[in-house]
């Protein structure tokens, strides 16, 4: 059970002294669940009881050191407790939090968090002084709590389970930004998307929900193809078939696509993209990518006005318009939990992400 006594104080007595948590040591890798001590939230934070918590792909490179850099190396000895999509319970408030937060809300926090004092934050735009990214630059929700900034809540539509909430703040609010936010997408404009794992399968139904006509799809996994299908893509292709290029632009009628995303962070889709974008396409890269970010073609991209964009992270707004699309039933999240596993369980979680992401969706954690 948890208590405030209110919005600028918490009872510790009513919180347990320790807590399990799926910890990384950045300077060597290693990996593995500590008890550790609840945290107490500070001035402007609140603590959160964890409900459920996604695994990402992003973790899964994280913990096999190909996004070492993610995760700083505070020297032998330092760990971060991973998981970057939380959804759960306020537990506790600290001073200068709001009154419109107390304990026992339902929340989700924004997985890359602004301090929500410098002239940037002031604006929203801008590099932040001190943006940190839960799971990564700070301690995040593979836990039984986790702190986050007051700023950098929304609340839990009523009607979604704590699993489905968990992937918001990552898998679903990604693509709305990557198609609506960067891509400008709108009705009736032609989209490709690379990648239809925990990302793109939502990209697919935004795509949809926006209007966009027609929807390509391409992965190499069969499973992750039948899904997009299944979600709402007009072709789903692999994107080894040589005659996937052709077949995708014939539903464009040789125009080439609107907006092209690369849900799948690899230059091979990035250069495929490029070659797939018509008269004022755009590229957008959502996320993480691997490799070397170039112009294929020059002649071409100035010639056919093609734009290109990319972002790590999203505004708190977008966060909230994609819970008021779930609270008025226009997004489906049913089956967008692939596995739910307990927390004790989180190095089979992770296996089942590594060499296969597009064959899940999203595997979740419960604490």
């Amino acid at each position: 059970m948890t208590h405030t006594i209110d919005a600028g104080t918490q009872d510790p007595a009513v919180l347990p002294e320790t807590m399990t948590a799926a910890r990384l040591e950045t300077s060597t890798g290693s990996f593995g669940l500590h008890e550790v001590p609840v945290p107490r939230p500070g001035p402007g934070q609140v603590l959160i009881r964890v409900e459920a918590a996604g695994v990402c792909l992003t973790d899964v490179h994280v913990l096999d050191g190909s996004l070492r850099a993610f995760t700083p190396d505070g020297g032998p000895g330092h760990h971060v407790t991973l998981g970057h999509e939380i959804a759960g319970t306020i537990a506790a408030v600290g001073p200068g939090v709001p009154g419109i937060w107390r304990a026992g809300q339902r929340v989700m926090p924004m997985s890359r968090q602004r301090c929500g004092l410098c002239a940037a934050c002031g604006s929203m735009s801008g590099p932040c002084a001190s943006l940190r990214t839960l799971g990564m630059d700070v301690d995040g929700g593979w836990a039984n709590y986790a702190l986050s900034a007051h700023h950098a809540l929304v609340r839990v539509p009523d009607e979604l389970p704590p699993e489905a909430a968990s992937i918001v703040p990552d898998a679903v609010t990604v693509p709305y930004r990557a198609l609506i936010r960067i891509g400008a997408l709108r009705a009736g404009e032609s989209v490709a998307l690379w990648g239809v794992g925990g990302l793109g399968a939502h990209g697919v139904q935004i795509a949809r929900l926006a209007g966009a006509a027609p929807i390509v799809a391409f992965d190499p996994l069969p499973q992750a193809r039948r899904r997009a299908l299944d979600l709402g893509a007009d072709l789903a292709c692999d994107p080894a078939d040589p005659e996937a290029p052709a077949r995708a632009d014939a539903l464009t009628g040789g125009r080439g696509f609107d907006v092209a995303v690369d849900f799948a962070g690899r230059p091979e889709a990035r250069d495929q993209a490029q070659s797939l974008l018509g008269m004022r396409g755009r590229l957008v890269l959502a996320g993480v990518c691997t490799g070397a970010i170039a112009i294929q073609d020059f002649g071409r991209f100035y010639d056919r006005e093609h734009t290109a964009a990319a972002f790590l992270g999203y505004p708190l707004e977008d966060l909230r318009r994609v819970a008021g699309l779930l609270a008025h039933h226009r997004l489906d999240l049913s089956a967008s939990v692939t596995r739910v596993c307990p927390l004790a369980e989180v190095e089979s979680a992770v296996a089942l992400l590594s060499g296969h992401a597009s064959a899940q969706v999203r595997v979740v954690l419960r604490p």
